[in-house]
């Protein structure tokens, strides 16, 4: 619980004891004046009553408070298990491809292009991993507020062009497209800037099924804008406003037999606003979602 209602449930504690005291005395010296002062009296007994109805909201919206507290930590400790149970499988798969390429290696005797493909194998399921660890690291990173700029001059349209090759690459297939316009320059960490293009990326081969993907360069002003939109089923709109909270996933059935740790997001979105910038979502025409990245050029 949360240190705000514990000082809310000593406040009231000692409320009560205070009330009860003063009720008493008050009660014990109504009766001894019944007689002598009817007016008086009655004066004594709305007194009383008003105090007694103030006593009961105070205690009615103490009550509301600590049982809002209580439904987070519930809500909290549903999502980090929530996300143990999902980060265990997610661990456990490429560990898992990665093991049985290495037993395939090692047992049997392959074609030079058999071997170079079961090499690939592993290293793509290595960076999965990678991608996996590192989101981890992050997120603590960033709930210990342990996070500082690196920056530097960065081409915007080479780093996209790697993240895109080894995205395609992962999948064997062109899944992921790039329209950018000439060179475009930024300054910005390059890990921040990478970390949040793949977080996104990866959400939109998660969800957006076989369709295409596409990501979109622009400049506007002293902003460089990104945009990577997918065409798979979208976000209700009453989602919309949680999908960059900590650990969350969209909470249907086929969203969550998806792979993910709910943290993807939440990092891309704690990184660019380090940058002065933001991240917004928007619906896709007709399925999928747009996220954009907003961020100052920085020159």
């Amino acid at each position: 619980m949360s240190k705000r209602s514990n000082i809310i449930i000593y406040l009231l504690g000692i409320y009560v004891v205070l009330q009860f005291l003063w009720w008493g005395y008050q009660i014990i010296d109504l009766g001894s004046l019944v007689d002598s002062s009817y007016k008086g009296s009655s004066r004594r007994v709305f007194m009383i009553l008003g105090e007694g109805a103030v006593f009961i909201m105070i205690l009615l919206a103490g009550f509301w408070q600590i049982q809002k507290s209580i439904r987070k930590e519930i809500e909290l400790s549903e999502s980090q298990n929530n996300f143990m149970l999902s980060v265990t499988h997610e661990l456990k798969t490429p560990l898992t491809s990665i093991q049985l390429a290495l037993q395939t290696l090692s047992s049997r005797k392959l074609s030079s292009d058999q071997t170079q493909s079961l090499v690939d194998k592993a290293i793509s399921e290595n960076d999965r991993l990678k991608i996996l660890i590192d989101n981890i690291i992050h997120a603590s990173s960033i709930e210990n507020k342990g996070l500082t700029l690196d920056k530097s001059e960065l081409d915007l349209k080479v780093i996209l062009s790697q993240i895109v090759k080894k995205s395609n690459q992962r999948l064997e297939k062109s899944l992921v497209n790039i329209d950018c316009e000439g060179s475009v320059k930024l300054i910005a960490d390059k890990f921040m800037i990478e970390t949040s293009i793949i977080n996104i990326i990866e959400n939109a081969i998660k969800y957006g099924g076989e369709h295409q993907i596409d990501v979109v360069v622009r400049m506007k002003s002293n902003r460089c804008l990104i945009s990577i939109s997918d065409q798979g089923p979208g976000i209700h709109e009453n989602e919309q406003s949680h999908i960059f909270d900590k650990f969350y996933r969209i909470g249907n059935e086929e969203t969550r037999m998806k792979k993910g740790s709910g943290l993807g997001l939440y990092i891309a979105k704690q990184f660019i606003e380090l940058h002065n910038g933001n991240i917004q979502y928007q619906k896709n025409k007709p399925s999928g979602s747009i996220f954009t990245i907003s961020i100052p050029n920085g020159k």
